[in-house]
């Protein structure tokens, strides 16, 4: 495992810019069209072809072209409507796992190389294969939402109830008695004495009932 840009432990690596990459920083507009495989395998082999071509109908991928691309999770580049294209042209009642890279036949959902289900790289493929109408067929037992997350309050342990105000006219009462009524809430005042002898603590104490003098 190597360290990104963004602090995050990862075992990617592109290729082109010679830097580690993150499930977010793979989606950089630098890195959209980059060669990216895992640091391994650059370690082994770091030679790539240039300029990279679209997994699907191998056109030669133009940086800043205007044409939108998608990665896949098994890191080849295929522009977005060759994967709508591509994804349509299966059979109806195709499993998940049928549903793979025209290149390397790897399965499109979920990434394989990325396990972060938070990532951009996650979020992007999301949008294009819901493009299709498919992505019930894709999804499978891996139901996903685009729908930005709620914001969540305290959770119940940790909730507090809201204060009420209790007075005298408005007190509760039991059996038709007012429970507050002819209460006068205790108070305790700490008084200083002097008592007369030796005492270990000294010559004055503290003390919670009335001034009492010890000849």
């Amino acid at each position: 495992m190597v360290v990104c840009k963004c602090r995050k432990a990862t075992k990617l690596y592109c290729f082109v810019h010679k830097v580690s990459l993150c499930g977010e920083c793979i989606c950089f507009p630098e890195h959209q069209i980059c060669v990216v495989r895992t640091y391994s395998e650059w370690v082994i082999d770091g030679e790539y072809d240039w300029p990279p071509k679209c997994c699907q109908c191998q056109a030669v991928l133009e940086e800043e072209s205007g044409s939108e691309t998608t990665r896949l999770g098994c890191l080849h580049v295929i522009h977005t409507s060759c994967l709508v294209s591509h994804i349509k042209s299966f059979p109806p009642h195709t499993a998940p796992a049928g549903y793979v890279c025209p290149l390397c036949s790897t399965t499109i959902w979920p990434p394989k190389n990325v396990k972060d289900s938070g990532s951009r790289l996650h979020s992007l493929l999301k949008e294009a294969i819901m493009l299709t109408g498919l992505e019930k067929n894709l999804f499978g037992n891996h139901p996903v939402s685009l729908a930005v997350a709620e914001s969540r309050g305290p959770p119940p342990a940790f909730a507090s109830d809201p204060i009420v105000n209790v007075n005298a006219s408005s007190s509760p009462s039991k059996d038709g008695i007012n429970i507050t009524e002819g209460y006068t809430a205790p108070s305790t005042v700490s008084e200083i004495m002097e008592i007369d002898g030796p005492s270990p603590a000294g010559n004055f104490i503290k003390s919670s009932s009335p001034v009492v003098r010890v000849l």
